[in-house]
């Protein structure tokens, strides 16, 4: 069953959706649908709690040592993780495992620094939630 809500959105954003639908020859209702449904996924630990492992990408305008005082925090999650630096831009990978709300607890408190962090759960549990 299918149910129909309203969405507002910037222009850009529109426009940049109806380009990206004619070049994937699909429909926007399509492209939105599939990315909500990402997003529900990769933030699922906000929502049942469970043990997880997963990878965390991590990416900002290079600070010293901001975010390795969070990572050091939650080394008792954080697997291990690899520090790059690319044109002026700090990128951080994280292999996280642990409970799911530590997990939120450590996704949030980069985001409150601008840090753009995406999660992308791998471990069986975690994928098993999105079916």
């Amino acid at each position: 069953m299918r149910r129909r809500f309203g969405i507002s959105i910037s222009r850009e954003l529109a426009d940049n959706l109806d380009s990206l639908a004619k070049a994937l020859e699909t429909d926007r209702s399509s492209i939105v649908e599939n990315a909500i449904r990402e997003y529900i996924h990769d933030h699922l630990h906000y929502l049942t709690p469970h043990e997880c492992t997963g990878v965390m990408i991590l990416y900002r305008v290079c600070r010293q040592g901001e975010w390795f005082t969070i990572i050091d925090k939650y080394r008792d999650i954080v697997v291990s993780y690899t520090h790059v630096h690319k044109e002026g831009v700090c990128i951080e990978i994280l292999v996280v495992s642990g409970h799911s709300e530590k997990i939120a607890e450590l996704h949030k408190e980069l985001g409150k620094l601008g840090i753009k962090a995406r999660y992308l759960p791998i471990s069986y549990l975690c994928l098993k939630e999105k079916s």
